[in-house]
């Protein structure tokens, strides 16, 4: 039987001293930890071989899990699946929203030169604030358009790269040369 949050709040409520609630809240912390321990989330300096190190899995297994293109582009805030799925679910890529759909680029050149962007622009933070600049890769917010969302700043860095500059590898290009892009 499930029971979903509400319900235990009522049943807790009507029984504040009962060994349920107790067994209940147990059950459900631990149901917590466990969810928890199935997935990690990447912090500044983290690697993707450090972290399976550290759960006892490849880089492999989590590349496969992750369906990640570059294993060593990884970005703080990034959801790391420590398995396959959670309750017979398979885990999709970029399920959470810290880690929107970042479109593939059309080499590792291209997808090294934008993660290098979104480290020099804001540390890879999707809520980084510099005046009318927001976002992993610091955009005007008029170019946002009220959508703050991590999916929007991924399509709106790709279209500002692609009209302006051609190519992420020469965004960074002008990045180096004027500190801007």
């Amino acid at each position: 039987m499930q029971v979903s949050a509400s319900q235990l709040a009522t049943i807790t409520g009507l029984f504040p001293n009962s060994a349920l609630k107790k067994d209940l809240s147990s059950q459900q912390v631990a149901f917590s930890q466990q969810l928890n321990q199935a997935q990690v989330t990447v912090k500044a300096g983290d690697t993707l071989s450090q972290i399976a190190a550290d759960h006892n899995l490849t880089t492999e297994q989590l590349v496969k899990v992750n369906q990640i293109a570059n294993p060593d582009l990884i970005y703080p805030g990034q959801v790391i699946n420590l398995s396959p799925g959670q309750a017979g679910t398979p885990v999709q890529a970029n399920q959470s929203p810290a880690n929107p759909t970042v479109p593939s680029l059309s080499s590792q050149a291209e997808e090294e030169a934008r993660a290098w962007i979104a480290a020099h622009e804001s540390s890879g933070s999707y809520t980084a604030k510099n005046g009318k600049y927001y976002g992993k890769y610091q955009l005007d917010l008029a170019y946002l358009k009220g959508d703050l969302s991590p999916a929007n700043q991924e399509k709106t860095a790709n279209n500002y790269v692609h009209n302006r500059y051609g190519s992420w590898v020469k965004a960074k290009e002008h990045w180096l040369s004027h500190n801007w892009y």
